[in-house]
């Protein structure tokens, strides 16, 4: 695992937690991961880590911008 590698895994553990606080902080979640994904096309565009950060943007406005389906 790489520094990038790292660094997707820690903002999608850290927005996991956020959310488990409250979706109220969808919206300054999902901010900072378009802000890293966006990094991450200009950057480092075919790192697999930018891949699994975007899945996991569409998967959590999939379950309705980040409120647990549960």
């Amino acid at each position: 695992m790489d520094r990038i590698d790292e660094l997707v895994e820690r903002a999608i553990a850290y927005t996991e937690d956020i959310l488990a606080r409250g979706p109220e902080h969808w919206e300054s979640a999902r901010d900072g991961l378009e802000k890293m994904r966006r990094s991450l096309e200009a950057g480092a565009p075919s790192h697999p880590a930018l891949e699994r950060l975007r899945l996991y943007i569409e998967a959590l406005e999939a379950r309705g911008g980040g409120r647990s389906t549960n």
